[in-house]
């Protein structure tokens, strides 16, 4: 199952020249895929669909042990240019509620990690394009933000307010390269991310600023060159704002989560401090989520930041050291004693869950935890390491089911 789901996602990926295992692998696999079976139905129907929708492995079992209402809000595709956000139960199965928005102007546009309010507004972003928006229960519009460019997450704070990862330049269309580091005259360019609140009444900008200026008033901007990727040094994929006070934490703290340095921040913007770095094991993380007074979780990819092809310049030994295998986490970091531990480890390494981008983990009571692992589509509950729930979102074409785009857990 988890073969033939990551073969089509390589698929895609080659037939769309996204070269990641390289092109003469992925050659290889549009060669192979093309013989006149199963597979060259495959590839055609991948091209011709949008990046949002994925192929649903044959003979998918779903599994339902839920035995209390599990809401989430998910969007997804409803046509190339309209998208749809809803309000679902998964223990039933059942649609509570839906958002509707059109206007797209690419097929492969995305809406990630919907705000769902008290009010049944939402707050929603596409992803890498200029645009911030505030709608009503019946889908219309309160309030825009033209000014920024979101990516990733969306939060909220104590007071409602929405966090944001965004960039420094403000009324852009697009990313651009808005600093540099120096390294022995080098001047080398890389593009900056920003951390940014808005307020929830009318959209405007209440807190806005670069990441790298954080880390430079910190005396902290030599974890820059931790990159593997210099032009994206820090890649932002959340900011999980602190609702409470504890003795580890103030209300109005953030936690910041970095991808290409594996790396999350303790921030405090009252005062613009950094006040702990944390490091461990985990590498290229997403997600971040506070558990209690003294434990926040991490959602642990647990894999290269970037694409490792298998190294050919050197002769290969006939018995090599293996080490993994390597499959995805739910990390968690104890502010107490500085320790980290882990959860639903041996079921997700029986079930193979793993996610080399995105991905997101939520937990839901003792012992249970939600976990999307987006790249393949998959939708999980663990509970005592066991599965209660396994599914995709189905979407409209046959065969294929919905991409994820984090979907939020709604509690209360």
């Amino acid at each position: 199952m988890t073969f033939l789901s990551a073969f089509a996602w390589l698929i895609k990926g080659a037939t769309m020249n996204d070269q990641i295992l390289g092109k003469k692998i992925d050659n290889i696999l549009i060669e192979w895929s093309s013989f006149p079976d199963k597979f060259s139905e495959t590839v055609k129907y991948i091209q011709e669909l949008p990046e949002t929708f994925l192929v649903t492995p044959p003979k998918f079992i779903p599994i339902n042990k839920l035995e209390d209402d599990l809401f989430a809000l998910f969007t997804y595709s409803k046509s190339s240019n309209a998208r749809t956000v809803e309000l679902r139960n998964l223990q039933s199965d059942s649609s509570i509620h839906t958002w509707e928005i059109d206007g797209f102007d690419n097929s492969h546009r995305r809406i990630i990690h919907p705000l769902l309010y008290p009010d049944q507004s939402i707050v929603y972003a596409s992803i890498g394009v200029p645009g911030i928006f505030r709608i009503n229960k019946d889908s219309e519009k309160i309030w825009d933000q033209p000014k920024i460019i979101s990516h990733h997450s969306l939060n909220r704070d104590n007071n409602n307010n929405i966090w944001l990862c965004t960039y420094p330049t403000l009324n852009i269309k697009e990313p651009k390269y808005d600093a540099q580091v120096i390294i022995d005259g080098r001047k080398v360019g890389f593009i900056d991310n920003a951390i940014t609140c808005l307020d929830f009444d009318n959209g405007s900008i209440v807190f806005h600023r670069s990441l790298s200026r954080i880390l430079k008033d910190n005396n902290l901007e030599n974890i820059l060159l931790k990159a593997s990727k210099s032009s994206d040094p820090l890649h932002i994929n959340d900011i999980q704002p602190v609702l409470k006070s504890s003795y580890y934490f103030q209300k109005g703290d953030l936690f910041i989560s970095c991808k290409n340095i594996s790396t999350i921040f303790h921030y405090r913007p009252l005062g613009n401090k950094i006040i702990n770095i944390i490091e461990g094991p985990f590498q290229s993380q997403h997600d971040i989520d506070i558990i209690n007074d003294s434990t926040i979780s991490i959602f642990n990819n647990n894999t290269h930041t970037k694409w490792q092809n298998e190294a050919t310049e050197w002769t290969k030994t006939s018995s090599p050291l293996r080490l993994g295998p390597f499959y995805s986490e739910i990390v968690l970091y104890h502010l107490d004693d500085h320790s980290f531990s882990t959860e639903q480890k041996n079921s997700m390494e029986a079930n193979e869950i793993y996610t080399f981008t995105e991905g997101l983990s939520e937990k839901l009571g003792d012992e249970t935890f939600f976990i999307e692992e987006q790249n393949s589509g998959l939708l999980w509950v663990l509970k005592n390491d066991e599965v209660i729930y396994k599914n995709v979102l189905k979407s409209q074409y046959e065969g294929h089911h919905h991409l994820p785009n984090w979907t939020r857990i709604i509690k209360n």
